[in-house]
């Protein structure tokens, strides 16, 4: 497995954990504040948007770093579909985020896709057909718990399964994960905390924390790239 590096300081994680709080803390901001922060295209989507590209980019990092090693055999290959399915994952996942750039573009909605499309944009997610037979919020929570917290625990107390997975995959830390955890957690918390004081009238106070707590993931997934992609050296 990998050294110690700048991911296992302590440091780190407390900026983080002081982040998050204080983000959730900005529900009872007056309304200009309000305003420059929760709605569309404002400062925790566009944060969500650069989260889930850098971390896309990471992957491809990682993807060329290893295709350059040329080495041969199945586990070589399965790295490179993981790395590859990764990058594409995120940026597909930062490019639904600001609805491909259709605001900060001006680009109109094609006409087809605004007929199906429940909130008028050039995205998949809030296509009607997906919306209603498809919670993705579910998806994406079942996603970061297997990749942050199962799997590390898994690796952590089952060696053999670790010895296989390390040939090809290289977990992250499952300090990374708590503050995954931790930020679900402080969503809970600032939705009985913050309820009664929020006052922005424009944005319905559940998709306010909403956009925060997905602000904070596509954040915190830079991490779980830069660890997945070390020890590239090992294939």
């Amino acid at each position: 497995m990998s050294k110690r590096n700048w991911l296992d300081g302590s440091f780190l994680y407390v900026a983080i954990i002081i982040y998050i709080i204080a983000g959730f803390s900005t529900l009872i901001a007056g309304d200009q504040l309000a305003d420059m922060l929760f709605d569309e295209d404002k400062y925790f989507e566009n944060m969500g948007a650069i989260g889930f590209f850098v971390t896309s980019l990471v992957f491809l990092y990682g993807f060329i770093k290893t295709l350059k090693l040329k080495s041969a055999g199945v586990y070589f290959y399965f790295r490179l579909a993981i790395l590859f399915g990764l990058f594409f994952l995120f940026f597909f996942g930062g490019g639904e985020e600001i609805s491909w750039g259709q605001r900060i573009f001006n680009i109109q909605t094609p006409e087809s896709l605004s007929k199906i499309n429940t909130q008028d944009e050039t995205n998949v997610h809030n296509i009607g057909l997906f919306e209603n037979k498809i919670h993705f919020e579910t998806i994406f929570d079942m996603f970061w718990v297997s990749l942050t917290l199962a799997l590390p625990l898994v690796v952590k107390f089952n060696k053999t399964i670790g010895a296989f997975l390390d040939k090809f995959f290289s977990t992250p830390r499952i300090y990374i994960g708590l503050l995954f955890l931790f930020n679900y957690l402080w969503a809970k918390v600032a939705t009985i905390l913050f309820k009664s004081q929020y006052g922005f009238e424009l944005l319905p106070f559940v998709q306010a924390v909403q956009e925060v707590k997905e602000s904070n993931y596509a954040l915190l997934f830079v991490l779980v790239a830069i660890d997945i992609i070390r020890d590239r050296s090992k294939v």
